[in-house]
């Protein structure tokens, strides 16, 4: 009796250690929503706190002192080490644990998804798959992934360094 609730005690515990390790639950952003949203960017007729509903947090444009983009973060924080002059705008982000994601939403064009970890990224492709989105060659570039769909305006480019991944929906 005693052995049985012990291991109850400990299996209990399990989800409960995770989440103190900061193995929190990826946030649930549906890739449809993405490939629609950016649709609507190039008709101008955008719903403008579409992130928010996905649990985002707007971040301030005047940090970063670019009024053209939007930031949106969940569970990310300011790279320290970000150099704009060297670096991709993306590397401006430090993750703060597995679930981490960022969006950078450029108005006037390309909508940028930041992870790190590389679940999301298994999420993503996946759901573009499921929506007839195929990868096609490219030539030069080893780490660029690219997916598109026949007669879709969208296309899907995916960054893969050994340490971030970038999602970038353009038209």
């Amino acid at each position: 009796m005693k052995r049985t609730v012990l291991s109850l005690f400990i299996l209990l515990l399990i989800p409960l250690c995770s989440l103190a390790q900061g193995n929190l639950p990826l946030l649930q952003v549906p890739i449809l929503d993405l490939l629609q949203y950016q649709v609507q960017k190039g008709k101008r007729t955008i719903a403008p706190f579409l992130f928010s509903k996905y649990g985002f947090r707007r971040i301030p444009t005047e940090l970063v002192n670019d009024d053209a983009r939007q930031l949106w973060g969940w569970h990310v924080g300011p790279n320290s080490e970000f150099n704009q002059v060297k670096q991709p705008f993306y590397r401006l982000f430090a993750k703060k644990d597995n679930s981490s994601i960022a969006i950078i939403d450029d108005r006037g064009g390309a909508l940028q998804v930041v992870f790190w970890n590389k679940e999301y990224y298994h999420v993503f492709i996946s759901g573009l798959q499921l929506h007839g989105y195929r990868l096609q060659p490219m030539k030069h570039t080893s780490n660029i992934l690219r997916f598109q769909r026949e007669g879709s305006s969208v296309i899907v480019d995916v960054t893969v360094w050994s340490d971030i991944y970038v999602l970038e929906l353009h038209n």
